[in-house]
């Protein structure tokens, strides 16, 4: 779907439970930004990431899931994870960033701003890499360790590719239990979630 069209599919609900996601959250990347990050992304479905989207950090991670067909609970399930839904989030020794903790230099360059500062690039980027894997576009993984063979229409191994490289090792899988409980819980709905902003 279209970013646009993906967009209209939005509840507009003003839930913002990180208000300091705001600055990030009304960012778009620039076309020059964009085509230098294209030029270099070997992700399948690089060419629709663009970003251009604005609303709470909730409705960013909507639009992302009615763009890429994702479902928007577990968007919402993985952020969770990943960051707690602060876009300011780094992890892994200073190499990943944002809501979907997006990690240099595999899938951003350099200071990697575009991932940083532009949530709805973040989201975006995060469900057109989830949609590729489900897809069956990343053939690669059977080329590594793995524990069992990649193969298309798998939702719960695209996520646990996301947070490994690899297709249902045990770090692929412990991933996908911990997403699954905040599934479960809907841990962005809990109050000490909401106070935590």
């Amino acid at each position: 779907m279209s970013s646009a069209k993906a967009a209209k599919q939005v509840k507009r609900n003003g839930y913002e439970p990180r208000p300091g996601n705001v600055p990030s959250n009304r960012r778009i990347p620039k076309i020059k930004m964009l085509k230098a990050w294209h030029a270099r992304s070997e992700m399948p479905y690089a060419k629709f990431v663009n970003g251009n989207f604005k609303g709470t950090t909730d409705e960013i991670i909507q639009w992302s899931a009615y763009k890429w067909g994702l479902d928007e609970d577990l968007l919402r399930s993985v952020a969770v994870v990943e960051s707690w839904w602060r876009m300011g989030a780094v992890g892994d020794a200073g190499d990943s960033f944002g809501l979907y903790q997006v990690r240099r230099p595999f899938h951003c360059w350099d200071e990697c701003w575009i991932a940083r500062r532009f949530t709805p690039f973040n989201a975006d980027y995060y469900g057109g890499i989830i949609r590729a894997y489900f897809d069956g576009k990343m053939p690669w993984l059977n080329t590594v360790e793995r524990g069992k063979d990649y193969a298309p229409g798998d939702i719960w191994g695209s996520v646990g590719a996301w947070f490994s490289g690899r297709w249902y090792t045990q770090p692929s899988i412990d991933y996908m239990t911990v997403v699954q409980q905040r599934l479960a819980e809907r841990t962005w709905l809990r109050p000490d979630f909401v106070a935590g902003g």
